[in-house]
């Protein structure tokens, strides 16, 4: 006789027995038809996704509808999330997208964007060219965006570089130079020579080399609307290639000198003086007027960031014989006494009369980066704000006043 075994309850395993995920969707997809860009409109308004449940929802949806909906979705647009804002002293660095509020639907352009980085992923080769507009738009979308910019950028199959080589250069134009630069390296090299003569963009110049594209470089470094930096570099990548100063680079630095950009003028007078041919270093100009004057002044700070340590400044040439007087203002958040009778406790103002042979240029990268920004005598960095003084002197302009004032730190909102 067998034994009697009592029952015994077993708790279900969790693991084992799980109810089936809930459904967001109440679609009949038997009855779905998308044959149209209308259709697959009116069927994201079915599927209708927020900001807290559109992954889920996509992942409901059949694989055969994905391409349909992705097409149209990316050309109806509306994908930027944090519109362009004005550039202004003090404004506020963005580095991050928001993400969209859970609540946010359809018309949200931050909920549109995560909806735009999934319908890029659905396309095939053979879609771009129908939404080929959409990617236009999206690749000039300013930063802080940047992960569906390269999205749109990779998009472009590398069979068609004509296309690509649009997408970066747009995308340049629009700001978005590290990733136009991060980019350029997937381009045959006739495009990458045409991103550099045609589009302007710096990081095109690096992928070549200067022995064997050195017109392209030539071209560069007379390029006004290249970049500081590659055009200086350029000047240096083709000097390191020639022992002597060939005639086509010598021609080209020639020209160089009168650059509008200061630093880049500064970078041709160096490669000729280090040639021997020292008739091109900044000098104060005879006219007495100011633009000329500000004109070489410029040039002189950036040439002399190039010199050596035991090279003498050629700041002298430029003041008259007592020397230079200079003002400084310096500015202390923290402070609360008025230490100079200004009526700003925050300033203390400090001035000396500086000898010719004591002088160099003062604050010397700083003052390169605001030369950048005059207006008038006046030239203004981040930090600081450099107010030039001139005087006819013997029937020639000198330098004789230059007051550098350190500007109040951006307020923390």
């Amino acid at each position: 006789m067998k034994p009697i075994v009592a029952d015994v309850a077993h708790t279900p395993d969790p693991d084992l027995n799980q109810d089936p995920p809930r459904r967001l969707l109440t679609i009949d997809w038997s009855t779905i038809q998308v044959t149209t860009e209308t259709d697959s409109l009116a069927l994201w308004a079915k599927i209708a996704p927020t900001g807290s449940d559109w992954t889920e929802k996509l992942d409901e949806v059949p694989h055969e509808y994905d391409r349909s909906l992705a097409i149209a979705l990316l050309r109806t647009g509306n994908f930027t999330c944090i519109p362009a804002r004005p550039t202004r002293d003090c404004s506020m660095q963005l580095f991050d997208v928001p993400e969209p509020a859970p609540a946010a639907g359809m018309t949200d352009p931050c909920l549109r964007r995560l909806l735009a980085l999934w319908a890029i992923e659905q396309l095939e080769p053979e879609d771009v060219p129908s939404v080929m507009d959409s990617l236009r738009a999206i690749v000039v979308i300013p930063p802080p965006e940047s992960e569906l910019v390269v999205a749109a950028l990779r998009a472009v199959p590398e069979t068609e570089q004509t296309k690509r080589l649009e997408l970066i250069a747009l995308a340049w134009s629009a700001g978005q130079r590290e990733l136009a630069n991060a980019s350029v390296g997937t381009l045959d090299e006739a495009h990458v020579i045409e991103a550099v003569t045609k589009h302007h963009i710096d990081g095109a110049l690096e992928v070549l080399s200067s022995e064997g594209h050195r017109a392209t470089y030539l071209a560069a470094v007379a390029d006004e609307a290249m970049g500081t930096k590659a055009r200086a570099q350029a000047i240096t990548e083709l000097l390191s290639t020639d022992d002597k100063l060939a005639p086509d680079l010598r021609a080209v630095l020639v020209k160089t000198v009168a650059s509008k950009d200061c630093t880049v003028a500064a970078n041709a007078v160096r490669a000729l003086e280090l040639r021997g041919e020292r008739k091109y270093i900044p000098k104060r100009p005879r006219a007495i007027m100011v633009d000329p004057m500000m004109r070489a002044l410029c040039v002189l700070a950036s040439y002399e960031q190039l010199q050596r340590s035991d090279e003498g400044s050629l700041l002298a040439t430029f003041v008259p014989a007592k020397g230079l007087e200079r003002i400084s203002v310096a500015y202390d958040v923290l402070a609360e006494v008025d230490q100079d009778g200004d009526g700003d406790p925050h300033t203390e103002r400090s001035a000396e009369l500086v000898p010719r042979e004591d002088l160099v240029v003062p604050e010397i990268d700083d003052l390169v980066r605001a030369m950048r920004r005059c207006k008038g005598t006046t030239c203004t960095s981040d930090d600081r704000e450099f107010r030039f003084g001139f005087k006819a002197v013997a029937g020639e302009l000198h330098l004789y006043r230059l007051e550098i004032v350190e500007r109040p730190p951006c307020p923390r909102t």
